[in-house]
């Protein structure tokens, strides 16, 4: 099993070199080092993780889209930026808490690897909402994680308002993604990771129409219908 995942995998990086088409937004090329640091990161997911990617087509190949996930470790950051990578050879640009960000140089290195943006959690940080809103419209991919911190016991919790605002601000696509097996590989308060498998999977996309003062109901609303899809998927791979 370990060895078909493997040999995928390998295809999936073959197909870079030969298949200059089959990636039509694609930001990492095969001389690029981040092109090579996501592919040592997914042939460790592979083996060590054993990770599962359900729906990854629902990915956006091109065109802004933000992809919403539940927070369980420090791994999930990393784990959809190299899975993201892999199936699309996209970048995507994944917002963190600043005191998160800077609570180690490690820690800030691997963030910048992933194109992290640091938010401010006590305020509400317009920086960091404008440099979004430049992203999406310039057909780029964002990441965030809607509850604003990483699980406690390993269950989701209630999300913040931002990633409502967020959709109806911009009118871009929301990928709901539930990921499972990071708090049991990576929980809070350890320093081991254990070789937990994680499964990944995304949902459809989500639309919504622009509103420029929406209603606090309304923002409400959109962020209910979002974690709810989030809490089915995560429900789903747990599941199977």
């Amino acid at each position: 099993m370990a060895f078909d995942r493997v040999k995928n995998f390998l295809k999936n990086i073959e197909s870079d070199l030969f298949k200059y088409n089959k990636y039509p937004s694609s930001d990492l090329k095969s001389y690029h080092l981040k092109y090579w640091l996501t592919f040592i990161v997914n042939l460790y997911l592979k083996v060590y993780h054993r990770v599962e990617v359900v729906n990854s087509n629902n990915i956006p190949q091109e065109g802004s889209g933000v992809i919403a996930s539940n927070h369980m470790s420090h791994l999930d950051g990393i784990i959809i930026n190299a899975v993201t990578a892999y199936n699309t050879r996209r970048k995507i640009n994944f917002l963190a808490a600043e005191d998160v960000y800077n609570k180690n140089f490690l820690f800030r290195f691997l963030c910048d690897l992933g194109n992290t943006i640091p938010v401010q959690r006590s305020t509400s940080d317009r920086v960091a909402l404008l440099k979004v809103i430049k992203l999406l419209k310039s057909d780029k991919l964002v990441g965030l994680f809607p509850e604003g911190q990483r699980s406690r016991d390993g269950k989701i919790g209630e999300a913040k308002m931002g990633v409502a605002i967020m959709a109806l601000k911009t009118g871009t696509p929301i990928i709901p993604l539930a990921i499972s097996g990071t708090f049991e590989a990576f929980p809070r308060k350890t320093k081991v990771i254990k070789p937990e498998k994680v499964k990944l999977k995304f949902g459809n996309p989500l639309n919504f129409e622009i509103e420029k003062k929406p209603s606090k109901d309304r923002i409400e609303y959109v962020k209910n219908e979002i974690m709810n899809e989030i809490k089915k998927l995560y429900k789903e791979i747990n599941l199977s």
